[in-house]
């Protein structure tokens, strides 16, 4: 069973380095969130930018105070720690060259474009001993430890449905412009690898471990090999059963957007949006309750004693030469249910074992 290590991101750093030098391959809209992050860690410095796109790299650079760099080589030679956040296609050479030079790497979800891919990664990173963690950020979000908490401590009974809603329009126009999501070369697959993967791995951590996927997708758009709508339906070891539709469409005012409904056999759980709330939950005993903002991110660290940063808890994992979390392990488990997902689809929605 992986382990949420939310609660040691909190402890104080215990090595003299004061600063941990950062360096970013990508510098697209993801690479700029983890930054606004690391900004708010007095224990980083984001040091490095490189991009294909010089212009790109140098507005990166304006904003986050780094140095543009004129190669690969130069951000993990003169970085301690390396995020990884160009398409999805580059990811796997790049974690190789950063695990080789033995450098801390955080890579962007999805880590490959299928899981064989994913599996190599996480091998050469294990081999390296390098600290490692993916993108999957939603693990650290307060909500949705809230929900895990309530739906898998037993506390409320038997897990028995739970119904999992995401949608965003196509990324590839709008703030994101994320061109390369509609060429299967670089992204791998549509709205269920390159997005819904988060949701995948949540689905398994609050209501899994998933044994068994059924499938089916569909391309409105006419991407070729990037579906924008797939419905899935998943079983999970204890009998229980998840559905997740992923939704990619054009309506702009939609850039990313969860509903969430759980519920075991004495307690209903609702969630909506993606870190805090609002939460709402109803009980056999007849109580409503429902929570959002600042009382949602208390509530979870009275569970686990966790933080809200992922980018400081890779920082703080670095610096104290622990494991960090979610770790490449996680992401391996979210990618062979994608890759189940769609096996499936390719059979017309048979049931896959996973």
């Amino acid at each position: 069973m992986v382990r949420n290590d939310h609660a040691v991101g909190r402890r104080a750093c215990r090595c003299f380095r004061m600063s941990l030098k950062i360096g970013f391959v990508g510098c697209g809209l993801i690479a700029q969130s983890h930054a606004i992050r690391l900004r708010a860690v007095d224990t980083a410095d984001i040091v490095l930018a490189f991009d294909i796109d010089g212009d790109r790299a140098a507005s990166f650079a304006d904003k986050t105070g780094a140095r543009v760099a004129t190669s690969v080589e130069q951000v993990i030679e003169e970085s301690d720690a390396v995020y990884v956040t160009t398409w999805t296609s580059e990811h796997p050479h790049l974690v190789s060259a950063v695990a080789a030079a033995g450098k801390p790497i955080f890579c962007e979800k999805p880590l490959g474009v299928d899981l064989s891919t994913a599996r190599t990664m996480f091998d050469e990173v294990q081999a390296a001993g390098v600290v490692n963690q993916v993108g999957l950020v939603l693990r650290h979000s307060p909500a949705f430890r809230w929900m895990h908490h309530q739906m898998s401590s037993g506390v409320h009974g038997p897990r028995m449905s739970l119904v999992f809603r995401d949608d965003q329009y196509i990324p590839v126009q709008g703030m994101y412009g994320s061109t390369w999501r509609g060429d299967l070369e670089k992204a791998g697959a549509g709205t269920l690898l390159e997005h819904s993967i988060h949701d995948l791995d949540l689905i398994d951590w609050i209501f899994g471990p998933i044994v068994r996927v059924s499938c089916v997708t569909s391309n409105t758009h006419g991407i070729e090999g990037i579906e924008d709508q797939a419905s899935l339906l998943l079983t999970a070891s204890h009998g229980g059963q998840a559905i997740l539709s992923s939704t990619w469409h054009d309506v702009i005012t939609r850039p990313s957007l969860r509903l969430v409904e759980g519920f075991c056999q004495g307690t209903y759980v609702g969630l909506e949006g993606d870190w805090v709330g609002p939460i709402r939950q109803s009980t056999a005993e007849q109580k409503q309750v429902e929570w959002q903002g600042q009382e949602v991110v208390e509530m979870a660290n009275e569970i686990d004693g966790g933080g809200v940063n992922p980018d400081a808890d890779f920082v703080d994992a670095v610096l104290n030469e622990r494991p960090a979390f979610p770790d490449f392990g996680v992401a391996v488990r979210a990618h062979a249910l994608a890759d189940a997902a769609y096996r499936s689809a390719a059979e017309n929605g048979a049931p896959i074992e996973v």
